[in-house]
């Protein structure tokens, strides 16, 4: 009898230790897989983190990237207030006139329908080969004015030719160009000044 309940009290004592023991294994376990769980948020955060630093330097990378190429493809307008007054400081009074709708119409046939705006300084003889022309032309309507100012550069040509060789230098030299909407003739003696003060009113 005393044998038997010694028996029971050990098997208890057996079994008691193996609980405590599975108890302090789990314990000692936890520790290291909320160390493991922590080291892996950290890993997870700071890969986050560089990824969003990435991101961020892609993105400011295309706007500078679309900010300089605008530079280059963007149209210039031209500040007309400015551009008579930068003008008018250097051409000659004596052969140029600031000129209207109505000579704009004669000396080159543009039609209003054509252009939004102008500046046009014309010669008040016709014995004069200076002639500056700078407009804004209504979408589409670029290359038809620049053809209509080119057939005025060949008529006044054909015309010096024969008997003012030195304004037939003047009007042989003359620039005739487009940007975007804007056509650009200019015939002077003073070429280069003219067109640094056009270049100058850019907007």
């Amino acid at each position: 009898m005393d044998k038997n309940k010694k028996n029971k009290k050990e098997e208890t004592s057996s079994a008691n230790f193996e609980h405590t023991a599975r108890l302090r294994i789990v314990e000692l376990e936890k520790p290291k897989n909320k160390m493991f769980d922590r080291a892996k948020l950290k890993h997870s955060v700071k890969t986050s983190s560089k990824y969003r630093k990435k991101y961020a330097i892609l993105i400011a990378l295309v706007l500078l990237a679309f900010i300089f190429a605008y530079q280059f493809v963007k149209v210039k307008e031209f500040n007309f207030l400015l551009l008579q007054k930068n003008i008018s400081s250097r051409i000659d009074g004596v052969d140029l006139k600031k000129g209207d709708v109505g000579t704009l119409k004669k000396l080159y046939s543009i039609n209003g329908t054509e252009y939004e705006k102008f500046i046009l300084f014309a010669p008040k003889s016709n014995m004069v080969a200076d002639e500056i022309l700078v407009i804004k032309c209504k979408p589409g309507q670029a290359d038809t004015v620049m053809a209509k100012v080119q057939k005025r550069i060949d008529s006044q040509s054909n015309s010096f030719k024969n008997y003012a060789p030195d304004q037939y230098a003047i009007i042989a030299s003359s620039e005739l160009k487009k940007k975007g909407d804007y056509v650009i003739f200019v015939s002077a003696k003073n070429m280069g000044a003219i067109n640094n003060e056009i270049k100058a009113s850019y907007k």
